[in-house]
């Protein structure tokens, strides 16, 4: 009997031991995977505080965005850039007004960034994506994200009604659909939409 006790003992120090080492490793593990996270996060945050290139932007753009510069637009999902258009901006995880001034907006509902699917952005005609006007077929889009950098190539370019929101139905490949207003100088509330695919190189 004593034998039997002495193996149980043993058995559950053993047991003991084991666990608390695999609960310090899972510790030790999400430290080191939670300070990376923040370092990633560090990064894009630095990079989503470009100087914006106003030259083409309206008066009233202009004045928006330094307004929305002191208020909360949400987390920065990635950091959109086309070269060959000038455009460099922030994507918010919101298209709040502020988020919109700031930047652009991931639209809810659609793809996140990192997974599969179709990721729908949205941004002024008249701030961040009035270089979008300069854009054609084959051009190279980057998505700067924590998860890396993603390269997407558009491959149509669309105008369509406002109340048609086909273009941010799921899809099978990994895509990116970037929204503004159309005519891109209309005076007003612009009656159409400028959309902007482009599909995962």
């Amino acid at each position: 009997m004593n034998i039997v006790l002495k193996i149980l003992e043993r058995t559950s120090l053993l047991v003991g031991a084991t666990l608390v080492a695999l609960a310090c490793f899972a510790w030790i593990d999400g430290v080191a995977h939670s300070r990376s996270a923040v370092a990633d996060f560090e990064q894009i945050r630095d990079l989503s505080i470009p100087t914006a290139d106003q030259r083409h932007w309206s008066e009233q753009r202009k004045a928006d965005y330094e307004r929305a510069l002191s208020e909360e637009a949400g987390a920065t999902l990635a950091i959109l850039r086309i070269d060959s258009a000038g455009i460099e901006v922030p994507v918010f995880d919101s298209t709040s007004k502020t988020a919109l001034n700031r930047g652009s907006g991931h639209v809810a509902g659609t793809a996140l960034p990192g997974t599969r699917g179709n990721m729908a952005i949205a941004g002024h005609r008249d701030g961040f994506f009035r270089g979008l006007k300069d854009i054609g077929v084959g051009t190279e889009i980057e998505l700067a994200t924590l998860y890396g950098q993603h390269r997407f190539r558009v491959s149509e370019i669309l105008i369509v009604d406002p109340l048609d929101v086909s273009v941010l139905g799921p899809t099978d490949e990994t895509m990116i659909t970037l929204i503004t207003c159309y005519p891109f100088y209309f005076v007003g509330p612009a009656p159409e939409r400028f959309i902007v695919r482009a599909t995962l190189i």
